[in-house]
């Protein structure tokens, strides 16, 4: 039989598992797994820098639904994927790191690049390990995978010892594969909570649905939609449940943020709230929840069901099962007088911004420009969103057409600039059918400009609309409300008027820079036109901050 590395042994895993593509930055304690998947089909894809490695894992995770692979090679390739593991935990996306690590006779030895990695990525991960033994490297990445994408999702990390996975080989016969290391059936809810529920959502006159990343990983946008529309009751989408029911449909209201005016008013109103697989925090807070709010939450998570809300009814299972169970048991509703109201609503606040929407203003309003990208936005658009006051606009006034067609960098509390880039590469590689679009603030665009000599490298086409306010927008607008005293920022301000449209000409990919606001679409168009990479460089007022 033949003789097999370590690297060729976690390619084996990796076909046998469905993995499409592997993010990082080659590396001498990593190279035989890079070489051996890129060998067999599995692509490699050679970034600038492994935080966008991990960004862009993350991001196919979430466009995809199957877990992101991204490689750092030990000490500081390990240590620059940290900001992105971190984000996949608190997002809870399905994320293997595979980290290099020095052999173990270089232990504690201050050899290259030896240092301690597993105490700094045990507390953001749901599991972590040091292969001990090369020939049990299958199952240590079988089992890997499965933690990641098993119950609530998260990111795993494994690293292993450079002569383990390279120096040593092994005997392919003595290597152990299992049929399979991912089981796919998940578990129904209790039939009497399931009953209680059902009884809850038949007596309730103003029903709510707020659903989120536990339903979307469910893959349960079917039932979702079939549920709405039987009880016919309002939804809000959030987090990577965004488009589940895409926001087109009669019965999405708008983002399920209680951030949002309309959201906010929903959940005080309600007298029956249903909330699929989403966690109360920073963007869907405990407080805006009257006490006593009649609360139907289900969740796989046990502990998750009770976490910060007292609830009448709580349903422990996966989403789409749940909703499997409850659909037969729930009656066929007419809630139009509550839709309505909350429709009206949600035209009233668009109303509010109109004018802003067809602003003539120079330097251009930021809701005029979201307003243009919008004209742009159909059913095969994924729309990737980053950055501070532009994710706000963004979030709150571009739609989600279907599942997986909106990443933002509000998928959760971490909310690190620069993942847009990243974001929209991976989305881009898992849906080369769809156009992407990203919309992205001028200082999040320069975590990862670099990255478009990868999209020109891999012939990867992404739509890049910068709002340049040549400002750390969010930071000032919220500074400025803290104080009434005219002073001087600090550190707030960028230069003024940065062409990052020539920066990426520069490389190779197409670029415009837009001051006027009939010049918006014209340039988008010309954009999303060409057979490569685009970015449209569009000023705005730095005075203008989010206002909701």
């Amino acid at each position: 039989m033949a003789k097999l590395n370590g690297g060729q042994l976690i390619e084996k895993v990796f076909k046998k598992e469905g993995i499409k593509y592997i993010f990082g930055l080659p590396g001498g304690h990593i190279y035989p797994m890079i070489e051996s998947c890129d060998e067999n089909g599995i692509k490699f894809i050679s970034v600038r820098h492994e935080m966008n490695a991990a960004f862009m894992a993350e991001g196919f995770a979430l466009t995809a639904r199957e877990v992101g692979v991204c490689t750092g090679t030990a000490g500081p390739g390990f240590t620059n994927l940290v900001t992105g593991i971190a984000n996949a935990y608190c997002n809870q996306v399905p994320l293997l790191c595979v980290g290099g690590k020095a052999k173990t006779s270089e232990f504690d030895r201050n050899e290259l690049q030896d240092f301690n990695q597993m105490d700094l990525v045990k507390g953001m991960t749901k599991h972590a390990r040091q292969i001990p033994d090369g020939y049990r490297i299958p199952e240590y990445f079988g089992r890997a995978i499965a933690e990641a994408l098993g119950d609530r999702p998260g990111p795993v990390y494994l690293e292993v010892p450079r002569e383990k996975m390279d120096f040593q080989e092994y005997d392919e016969s003595k290597v152990e594969f299992q049929n399979t290391w991912v089981v796919h059936s998940k578990p129904q809810g209790n039939p009497k909570d399931i009953e209680a529920a059902a009884k809850m959502i038949n007596n309730a006159k103003r029903p709510i649905v707020i659903a989120g990343s536990g339903a979307y990983f469910s893959k349960a946008e079917k039932e979702l939609t079939e549920f709405i529309e039987k009880v016919d009751c309002p939804i809000f989408t959030r987090n990577a449940g965004r488009g589940m029911v895409p926001d087109t449909h009669p019965l999405a209201i708008c983002i399920g943020s209680n951030k949002h005016p309309v959201c906010d008013a929903a959940i005080k109103y309600s007298d029956c709230i249903i909330i699929i697989g989403t966690r109360t925090g920073y963007t869907l807070n405990r407080d805006a929840f009257p006490k006593g709010a009649p609360i139907v939450r289900i969740d796989i998570s046990q502990a998750a069901i009770s976490d910060q809300l007292d609830i009448q009814v709580g349903v422990v299972g996966d989403a789409k099962e749940v909703l499997k169970q409850l659909i037969p048991l729930v009656e066929r509703g007419n809630h139009k007088e509550w839709i309505g109201e909350l429709k009206d609503s949600q035209g009233q606040m668009m109303g509010f911004i109109a004018n802003a929407a067809v602003s003539p203003q120079v330097p251009i309003h930021p809701i005029r420009l979201v307003s243009e990208i919008r004209k742009f936005i159909d059913k095969d658009t994924i729309l990737v969103i980053d950055g501070g006051d532009t994710a706000s606009w963004g979030n709150m006034l571009l739609p989600a057409m279907g599942p997986g067609q909106l990443l933002t960098i509000a998928n959760g509390s971490f909310g690190p600039l620069g993942v847009g880039v990243p974001y929209a590469i991976s989305a881009a590689l898992a849906h080369p059918d769809k156009k992407v679009i990203l919309l992205t603030g001028d200082g999040a665009f320069g975590y990862g400009a670099m990255e478009y000599d990868t999209c020109l490298k891999y012939g990867i086409k992404i739509t890049t609309i910068i709002l340049n306010d040549s400002c750390w927008g969010m930071i000032k607008n919220s500074e400025a409300k803290k104080s009434a005293k005219e002073k001087e920022f600090v550190g707030l301000y960028l230069r003024n008027e940065v062409r990052y449209d020539e920066v990426v000409k520069a490389m190779g990919a197409y670029g415009e820079f837009v001051r006027n606001p009939e010049d918006i679409a014209p340039a988008i168009k010309r954009a999303l036109e060409q057979d490569k990479p685009a970015v449209v460089n569009v000023l705005t007022d730095v005075k203008i901050g989010f206002a909701f």
